[in-house]
Formats: C-alpha cells, sequence, structure tokens
C-alpha cells in the first residue's frame, strides 16, 4: 500500500492508517446460512460459489451495536436466509456476514415484502406481526391486521384496533371481551366492557370497590348493564344497579340512600306507583302539599291523626264509616224540632215528668245524606 505523504509529527487519521493488512485481498461471496448460535449470536455460512467450503461461528454486521449491555438494532437470522460473506483483506480477521439478500423471484427481489413508499421503514416477521415507520410521522405496531395501535401525528390520535382489549394497573382494570372461541368464526358473539377500579393499590384484584359492566352479561340474560360497589376491596357488596334491555332498572342500595335536588323534580309514571317502607315514613313541605286522585283511601290500623287550624271536607258524599246514626244537620228547623221533642220528654215543668222512654230518631230533613258518623 503506498505511503501517503505529511508534514511531520503529524498523527494520522485511522483512514490513512499505513499498518500491514498482509497479502490476501477481501473477498465477498454469496452464501447461505446452515445452522444459527443464538446464545452466541454466530452462523455457519457455506458459499455459493465454493460448495464444499464453509464458515463457521461468524458473526454479522448489523446497523448499530454498543458494547454496553448490547443495545442497538439487533436480529436473529433464520436458517437458509441468503447472505453476503465477507472475507476481510487483514490477516487474522475472521470473515463476517457484509449483508442479507432476499432471493430473486419472478424476475424481482421483492419477496413478499410490503409495498413501502419512499422514507418509509419496515420491520416484520413471516408470522404477521409488524412494526411500521411511515414518513409523516404515522407509526403503526401490530400483531395482525386487526391487533394493532397508529399513532398518528394528524391531532396527535393514538388508534387501537382489536378483538380484544385489556388494559390492567395497579388502580385497577379496563377490558373489552368478544365472547367466543378460536373455533368460533362466525361475528355473531356477545361483547362485554368491564371497569374495575379499586380504592388502594394493594387491594386484592378479585372483587375490587367498584365494578361496572356494559354488553352481554350472558347467555339468556337480559341484563345490558350493571353496577356493583364494595364497602373495601374484597368485602361486602353494598350497591348493586341493574338496567337490561327492555329499559327495566333494579337498585339495591344496602344502606342509607340520600337525593338532593335544587330546583325541580318531576316524576312520571305510567304505570303503578308503590312505596313500602318497614319504618316511619315522613312526608314535609314547607308549601302547600296538594294531593290529587280519583279516589283517595287512608287506611290507618291504629290512630288517624290529623290536625290542622282549619280543615274542610267537601264532596257529593262524605263517608267517615259505618255507625249506628247518620250526623244531623244543625239548623233553625232542627233546633225547632229538638225544643218541641224535649218538652215532650220532660212533660210539665215542675216536676219533670218522662213521657217517652224510648230514643227519638230525627225525622229524615234534618239528617245529613252526604255524612255518616
Amino acid at each position: 500500500m503506498a505511503s501517503i505523504s505529511r508534514p511531520a509529527g503529524e498523527t494520522p487519521v485511522r483512514s490513512e492508517s499505513s499498518a500491514s493488512t498482509g497479502s490476501r485481498s477481501a473477498a465477498v461471496h454469496r452464501a447461505h446460512i446452515i445452522d444459527v448460535n443464538s446464545r452466541e449470536f454466530t452462523v455457519d455460512v457455506r458459499m455459493e460459489s465454493h460448495p464444499f467450503s464453509t464458515h463457521f461461528d461468524i458473526p454479522w454486521m448489523v446497523p448499530y451495536v454498543s458494547q454496553v449491555q448490547g443495545e442497538g438494532i439487533n436480529v436473529m437470522p433464520e436458517i437458509g436466509s441468503v447472505c453476503w460473506v465477507c472475507s476481510p483483506s487483514e490477516e487474522g480477521k475472521d470473515s463476517f456476514v457484509l449483508g442479507w439478500m432476499p432471493v430473486e423471484e419472478q424476475g424481482g427481489y421483492r419477496s413478499g415484502r410490503e409495498l413501502l413508499n419512499p422514507g418509509d421503514l419496515h420491520f416484520s416477521t413471516r408470522d404477521g406481526n409488524f412494526v411500521f415507520l411511515r414518513r409523516g410521522g404515522i407509526v403503526q405496531i401490530g400483531a395482525t391486521p386487526v391487533c394493532q395501535r397508529l399513532y398518528i401525528p394528524l391531532r396527535n390520535v393514538i388508534r387501537d384496533l382489536a378483538e380484544n382489549y385489556e388494559l390492567s394497573t395497579p388502580a385497577g382494570d379496563l377490558t373489552w371481551q368478544v365472547n367466543r372461541t378460536d373455533e368460533q368464526g362466525d361475528g355473531h358473539r356477545g361483547t362485554l366492557l368491564t371497569l374495575a377500579c379499586k380504592e388502594f393499590s394493594d387491594d386484592p384484584n378479585k372483587d375490587p370497590v367498584a365494578v361496572l359492566k356494559i354488553g352481554s352479561h350472558g347467555e339468556g340474560r337480559e341484563t345490558i348493564l350493571s353496577l356493583e360497589t364494595r364497602d373495601k376491596g374484597g368485602g361486602t357488596s353494598k350497591t348493586k344497579l341493574e338496567i337490561n334491555k327492555t329499559g327495566a332498572v333494579k337498585w339495591v342500595v344496602k344502606q342509607n340512600h340520600d337525593l338532593e335536588v335544587e330546583g325541580d323534580y318531576t316524576t312520571k309514571v305510567k304505570g303503578k306507583v308503590s312505596h313500602k317502607s318497614d319504618g316511619n315514613m315522613d312526608l314535609e313541605t314547607k308549601a302547600v302539599l296538594t294531593a290529587k286522585a280519583a279516589e283517595l283511601h287512608l287506611v290507618a290500623k291504629a290512630m288517624l291523626d290529623l290536625a290542622a287550624s282549619g280543615a274542610k271536607l267537601d264532596g257529593s258524599k262524605v263517608d267517615l264509616g259505618a255507625a249506628l246514626f247518620k250526623v244531623v244537620v244543625n239548623t233553625p228547623s232542627f233546633a225547632t224540632w229538638v225544643a218541641a221533642v224535649t218538652a215532650a220528654l220532660n212533660g210539665p215543668p215542675s216536676p219533670p215528668i218522662p213521657v217517652f222512654k224510648l230514643p227519638i230518631p230525627p225525622p229524615f230533613p234534618y239528617v245529613s245524606t252526604k255524612v255518616k258518623a
């Protein structure tokens, strides 16, 4: 190798090194991988030009690798891969795989590779998983076409595509589930979204403090949404809410249920309304209480107490229950009748002599036709 002249004392750069490279010339040969040592990162190759010439335990080049923990871009080749083997000109240096070459198929070198645009980077295996680094900033990472994530720089969108999705954190789990097995290929399968939340990160995964489920709750079940809460992770169930596909709602609360409304509160029910309580029931308002009904029934097993500064009962008929006598009406004619009957019962003024000893009911005109007591 010809020497390069330079000023005295100047240190040569590596590319201008005058070290002896020996007498042999560097050579590059096309070869096939015949064995892979995945533990030592070496391969055995057989040359195409010399079928009986084999190189054993030689390394392969990668775009970059560091001596610190081996970080870089690393691949593990497979048996049968076509490569270029370089035998360096420097004596004592091992041969190495310089690069890889696809087998020519149908007059081209595509070899089943994905179509790319200029500037795209693509990493994949024959099993269908892949990584795309596309021009424009789009990143695709996937195991299959229906199991992948896309990072889209337009509006900074992250889009996930999956048949089933699971997210697990110390705070809880989020899952989307399609209820099918590998043998079931049809698309008509129940699905369920489950959000399970913990109160504390060290709570048990089983029975977290709150679980929300939306979707199919099992074959034959009408429930489409359910919510269950507990007093603690793994503790006792305290609240259950279920909504089915017809709109029916069932809410079970095992403690107090308080409802505060600062504005108007309106309830409209087309069916029957029933309120039942094992304890006392209070109904209170600071304004007017109005009750309207086709019929109003107040039934008490014990005392019925109606207290007011004034009371008014009006209607075509007021029935206060069964009694021996009807209520009389205090009219002037009734007062005259009472005076006459009293005189007849007492007799002459002195001494009073009873004349009639049987009860005398008031005549019909003096009896109320609306009220009985």
